[in-house]
């Protein structure tokens, strides 16, 4: 009956512990997405550039993707939505180990009733290895180039 009770404890104590790491994960991209959105919209490019790993190799890139945000911020976030709308998905790149977990937005143009223009996609991964407190892909705009004509 002891080792019962012991045993039904440690799974307990297990299985909480790792929903806690989880929410803790998500909470931190959370967090991670949060300062992302406002650096754009504080005109930070310091505190955007620090949000990424490995940012001084692809130094002109992310500040173009900034620049770009920061000149769109207000028809990318016409509807305040961006901060409520944050769903974390998991994915794998390239073997199964490689599990990475990512934050996509799908922009429309709102002028083009004929949908002429793709729409914009922004994708911010995360790799639990470089922690995440830190966007895993450097260049997250997709459908950018030409979108806000």
């Amino acid at each position: 009956m002891m080792k019962k009770t012991i045993l039904y404890l440690h799974l307990f104590l297990l299985c909480t512990g790792c929903v806690s790491q989880e929410q803790k994960d998500k909470k931190q991209i959370k967090d991670t997405v949060t300062k992302y959105w406002n650096a754009v919209k504080n005109n930070d490019l310091e505190s955007y550039k620090h949000l990424f790993d490995d940012n001084g190799d692809f130094a002109g890139g992310i500040e173009a993707d900034f620049h770009f945000l920061r000149k769109n911020y207000n028809e990318i976030n016409s509807k305040n939505t961006l901060l409520e709308n944050i769903k974390i998905k998991d994915t794998i790149v390239m073997f199964k180990q490689n599990k990475q977990k990512y934050v996509q937005y799908i922009i429309k143009k709102e002028n083009d009733s004929n949908n002429f223009k793709k729409p914009l996609i922004i994708t911010l991964m995360f790799y639990k290895p470089v922690g995440f407190d830190k966007i895993y892909n450097m260049a997250p705009l997709k459908n950018h180039i030409g979108w806000d004509k």
